[in-house]
C-alpha cells in the first residue's frame, strides 16, 4: 500500500463473485482519478474469488477476508472504518465502473461544495451477453416520500464523505434494503448531488439461482421500511398500498421466473439508452477488460 493518503477509497465488498471481479477490479485500475486506494473485502466467499481479489499486485489495491459470512452493510461500514480517503466509494464484485467515473463524481461533489455530502451517477443496466438494456436515472433533491417509494439513485454508484458515512452507519440487519433505509434517515437532513451519466454499470442475471431469492428477501425488507417510516411520511392508506404491492412484486416475479420471462419484468426497471450511452457502457466493459 502507498504510503501517500488517498483521497477516495473504493470498497468493493464481494462473495462469490469469480467470474466478474477480475473485471470490476480492472475498471477501478483504470479509473482517471488516481489518487485512490481500492479495497476489496471478502464476505466469506466459497469459490474462487478470494484468490483472483489476491492476484493483484497494484500497489493500490488492499485485500481483506476474515473467512466469515457477515453481509453487505456489515462490511460496508467495515469500509468506511478502514478507509484512509476523505471520500468512500462503494462497488459491487459484479459490476464495471466507466474510466471517468470517480473523477467525474469528485468534480461534481467539489463544485457542490462542502455541505454536500455526497453523490451518484445514472446506472446502465446489462445483460449476461453484456448488452445493455435499460439506463436508471436520478435527480436530486428528493422528497422523503420518493426516498421510501423509489430510493434516491442507484446505492452502488454512491461516492460520500467519509465523516457522514461514519455519522450515518448501515443498518446491519437490512441485508438487502441498507441503502433505501439510509435514504429515509437523511434525505431530509443531507444534501447529495447527481451526475446525470450513467457512468455505472449494473449487471442483471435474472437466470442467476440467486436471482429470485434475493429478489423476494429485498422485497420483505421494503416491507419493513415501509411499516417503519410509511405512516409518518405517506400515512397510514399509502403505506397499506406500497405495502401490499411489496407483495405483490414477488408474488409476481416468483411467476416470471417459472415460466422464463424475468426479463421482460426487469427491462421495465429504466428506459431505453441513447446512443451515446451505449457508447460509454462500451468504454467502461472495455475498461474492465484491461484493452486500450
Amino acid at each position: 500500500m502507498s504510503s501517500t493518503r488517498p483521497l477516495v477509497t473504493i470498497g468493493v465488498p464481494f462473495r462469490n463473485e469469480e467470474r466478474y471481479l477480475e473485471a470490476a477490479v480492472r475498471s477501478l485500475l483504470a479509473q482517471t482519478w488516481t489518487n485512490l486506494e481500492i479495497l476489496l473485502v471478502d464476505d466469506g466467499s466459497t469459490d474462487g474469488s478470494l484468490a483472483i481479489a489476491r492476484a493483484f499486485r497494484d500497489e493500490r489495491v488492499t485485500v481483506v477476508s476474515d473467512g466469515r459470512r457477515r453481509f453487505l452493510p456489515a462490511r460496508l461500514n467495515e469500509i468506511v472504518a478502514r478507509a484512509r480517503g476523505e471520500l468512500v466509494a462503494r462497488m459491487d464484485g459484479d459490476d464495471v465502473a466507466h474510466p471517468d467515473r470517480i473523477r467525474r463524481e469528485v468534480e461534481a461533489l467539489e463544485a457542490a461544495g462542502p455541505d454536500y455530502a455526497g453523490a451518484g451517477t445514472w446506472a446502465a443496466v446489462v445483460d449476461e451477453r453484456d448488452e445493455v438494456f435499460a439506463v436508471i436515472e436520478a435527480s436530486v433533491p428528493a422528497s422523503s416520500v420518493v426516498a421510501l417509494e423509489r430510493g434516491l439513485f442507484p446505492h452502488a454508484t454512491f461516492v460520500a464523505r467519509r465523516e457522514w458515512l461514519l455519522a450515518h452507519p448501515y443498518d446491519e440487519a437490512l441485508t438487502r434494503a441498507e441503502d433505501r433505509d439510509l435514504w429515509c434517515r437523511t434525505v431530509e437532513t443531507s444534501r447529495f448531488v447527481i451526475v446525470p451519466e450513467p457512468l455505472y454499470v449494473v449487471r442483471t442475471l435474472s437466470a442467476h439461482p440467486t436471482f429470485l431469492p434475493d429478489y423476494i428477501e429485498s422485497q420483505r425488507q421494503n416491507r419493513i421500511l415501509f411499516a417503519r417510516y410509511g405512516p409518518r411520511t405517506i400515512g397510514w392508506r399509502r403505506t397499506s398500498q406500497v405495502y401490499a404491492a411489496a407483495w405483490a412484486k414477488g408474488i409476481v416475479m416468483r411467476a416470471a421466473v417459472r415460466l422464463g420471462v424475468a426479463d421482460h419484468l426487469v427491462r421495465r426497471r429504466g428506459r431505453p439508452p441513447t446512443e451515446h450511452e451505449r457508447r460509454l457502457v462500451r468504454e467502461a466493459l472495455v475498461s474492465a477488460r484491461g484493452c486500450s
